[in-house]
C-alpha cells in the first residue's frame, strides 16, 4: 500500500515551471516574447488599437503583421520573412495556436485574442474615425466581397482590389503598378490577405511607398469581417495532410526548443 502511495505525484508537481522571458526593445510600444524566430507584441486590445490610431494620426504609417503557426515554421529557414516580422511596428498573434503556445512556454499574452478576434474591433475604430480602407487579397473575389461588407456593416469608405499575381518575394513591375493603384485612393488602412511569405514581404515593400497608410497583414482572418464564412471553390492537393502533419511536428519542435531556451536563461 505504501509503495503504491509513494508512486503518486503531488498535484502541484504536475504544473510545469513557467519561465518568463520578455524582450524590451528601445522605441517599441510593447515588450515582446518570441516563439522560435517570430516575435509577438504583448499589448492588450485597447493598447494595440491606440497604437494603431497613433500610427495613422501621426502620419508615419507602418506595418501590423499577424503571424501564426505557418509563419513560425517558415521563418526557421527564411531570413527575409524573419526580417519582415522583426521590423514590423506590431507583430500580433494571428491565431489561437500562438496564444496557447505563448502560455505553454510561460509567457502568456495579456489577452487571449487572435487576429480574427481583434480585427472587427479595428474596423470599428476605422468607422469611428472615418478612415479610408482598402482591401487587397490574392483569392479571387475576397477583396471585393470584404469591401462590400465593410461598406454595408460599418459604413466605411472601402475599396477592394484583387491581387492574384503577386510574386513570392512581394516585388516586381506588376507589384509597383498595384501599389500606385492603391496609392491613388489615399487609404488610412490597407488590409492585406495573401499567402505566406508573400503577404509579409509585400507589406514590407509597399509600406514605404504607401506612407502614411498602415498596412495590416490579416491572412484568412479577413473572413472575420464577413457575415458568413467565405470559402472559395478549390481542390485540396493529395499531399496536403502530409504537409500539415510535417508542419505541426516542426511547430512542436520549435515550441519545445523555445521553452528549453527560456529555462536556460538567467532570471
Amino acid at each position: 500500500m505504501n509503495g503504491v502511495v509513494g508512486l503518486e505525484t503531488p498535484r502541484r508537481g504536475l504544473a510545469l515551471p513557467a519561465p518568463r522571458r520578455i524582450e524590451r526593445e528601445p522605441g517599441r510600444a510593447f515588450p515582446r516574447v518570441r516563439i522560435g524566430h517570430v516575435p509577438l507584441d504583448m499589448g492588450r486590445l485597447d493598447e494595440v488599437l491606440s497604437c494603431i490610431e497613433r500610427l495613422v494620426a501621426g502620419g508615419q504609417g507602418g506595418r501590423i503583421l499577424t503571424p501564426d503557426v505557418e509563419q513560425v515554421v517558415l521563418a526557421e529557414d527564411d531570413a527575409s520573412l524573419r526580417e519582415a516580422l522583426a521590423t514590423a511596428e506590431l507583430s500580433l498573434a494571428g491565431g489561437a495556436a500562438l496564444v496557447r503556445a505563448a502560455r505553454v512556454i510561460g509567457s502568456p499574452l495579456p489577452e487571449s485574442r487572435a487576429g480574427a478576434a481583434w480585427l472587427p474591433a479595428l474596423t470599428g475604430l476605422a468607422s469611428a474615425r472615418a478612415w479610408r480602407v482598402l482591401v487587397v487579397a490574392d483569392q479571387p473575389g475576397l477583396a471585393e466581397w470584404t469591401a462590400c461588407a465593410l461598406r454595408d456593416r460599418y459604413g466605411l469608405l472601402a475599396v477592394g482590389v484583387a491581387a492574384p499575381g503577386v510574386p513570392g518575394d512581394g516585388r516586381g513591375p506588376w507589384v509597383d503598378r498595384l501599389i500606385d493603384r492603391i496609392a491613388l485612393t489615399r487609404p488610412h488602412l490597407v488590409l492585406v490577405s495573401m499567402a505566406t511569405p508573400t503577404q509579409e514581404l509585400f507589406c514590407q515593400y509597399a509600406a514605404a511607398r504607401l506612407q502614411p497608410a498602415v498596412l495590416v497583414g490579416t491572412g484568412m482572418a479577413l473572413e472575420s469581417l464577413l457575415e458568413r464564412r467565405w470559402m472559395p471553390r478549390r481542390r485540396w492537393p493529395l499531399m496536403a495532410p502530409v504537409r500539415w502533419l510535417r508542419r505541426s511536428l516542426t511547430f512542436v519542435r520549435i515550441l519545445a526548443a523555445s521553452r528549453r531556451w527560456l529555462r536556460a536563461l538567467p532570471a
